[in-house]
């Protein structure tokens, strides 16, 4: 195995995984040694599989269980950082291990085992949540985020402070009724197409959300249960990752590569064809870009894009780039620069 760290043992203070590191898994252990190292090196990499795939028992397939049974050649690295926990009424600093794995071997994995793989391009939602009449701070939305994570999505918290009526803010109504079209602007301004909005309030079982999420294309909502806020919490960051993944995951059988004719338009120089063209190779479902044909402000394209058309419809639909605008007469996706 190769290992990218000087040290195998090395502890770091750091902080958690972002949603983007897809192909590296984290968990808490109780220590350093080999048998902890072990288990934490199985649970790390179905972790993974469930972050690059969007099925959350992906782990449990038999295809993968000879994998699972030593991961060791699947890592690149690990390390171990520790945190400070203060979620109790004691300060408590904990320890985790993250090994982060191979990414053409675990698409290699994906592939032989019949699971879907969900492009690395994901939506990222502003979080806001109310519970006993005020909004939670991002300290105490560190379970959803920290699930979230685990779950391969980006999920930010909002402003903690609520400003009634006020021009440009955000009211405690609009997040606990989950008014997405009223929240996304703000969200936008953030960077964050997305939002996730819901209310969270005690039952007979323990803690029941309503949520609301709007992805930039479709708005849904759920409700959850948790025996705790965080159990709560939890179950929200699973539902949001599974609607969105049953929208953006992809069958291996219908990620093969497809040409794809594309009319881009509003190209008013070079320098911008330059920040489109820097854009569309940079996707991860997109192995080549030709130019056909230029004429004014518009360019004819010729895309190999694996999943086809409307994989990279869905993909463009996330970012601030590119504006889908439909399909040419000629049956071309038409896509107009913001």
């Amino acid at each position: 195995m190769r290992w990218c760290l000087p040290l195998l043992l090395m502890l770091l203070l750091s902080a958690p995984l972002a949603a983007s590191d897809l192909y590296t898994g984290e968990v808490p252990v109780a220590s350093q040694d080999e048998a902890a190292r072990a288990e934490a090196m199985v649970a790390t990499l179905k972790q993974v599989l469930v972050k690059v795939s969007g099925d959350p028992a992906a782990g449990e397939r038999p295809e993968v269980q000879g994998a699972l049974k030593d991961p060791a050649p699947l890592i690149q690295a690990f390390y171990y950082r520790q945190e400070v926990d203060r979620s109790g009424p004691v300060p408590a600093l904990k320890l985790y291990y993250a090994a982060n794995f191979e990414p053409r071997a675990i698409t290699r994995l994906l592939s032989t085992s019949g699971l879907s793989q969900w492009a690395r391009e994901r939506p990222t939602l502003m979080a806001w949540v109310v519970a006993d009449g005020a909004l939670m701070s991002a300290a105490q939305l560190a379970p959803l985020l920290r699930r979230a994570g685990e779950r391969g999505i980006q999920l930010s918290a909002g402003s903690a402070s609520a400003e009634e009526n006020s021009e440009g803010g955000i009211s405690l109504i609009d997040v606990e009724r989950g008014e997405i079209a009223r929240l996304r602007p703000v969200a936008s301004r953030y960077g964050a197409p997305g939002v996730l909005a819901g209310r969270l309030y005690a039952d007979t079982d323990g803690v029941a959300g309503r949520f609301a999420y709007g992805d930039g294309e479709r708005e849904e909502s759920f409700e959850v249960r948790g025996a705790d806020i965080a159990a709560a919490l939890h179950a929200a960051a699973d539902e949001t990752a599974n609607r969105l993944a049953a929208r953006y995951a992809f069958a291996a059988a219908d990620s093969a590569p497809a040409e794809v004719a594309v009319v881009l338009r509003g190209l008013a120089s070079a320098a911008d064809f330059a920040r489109v063209h820097a854009y569309l190779t940079s996707l991860s479902v997109v192995r080549e870009v030709r130019l056909e044909t230029a004429a004014g402000d518009t360019l004819d394209l010729s895309l190999t894009v694996s999943g086809g058309a409307e994989r990279l419809r869905q993909i463009v639909a996330l970012n601030e780039v590119l504006t889908v605008a439909g399909d040419s007469s000629e049956g071309a996706l038409v896509l107009d620069l913001r």
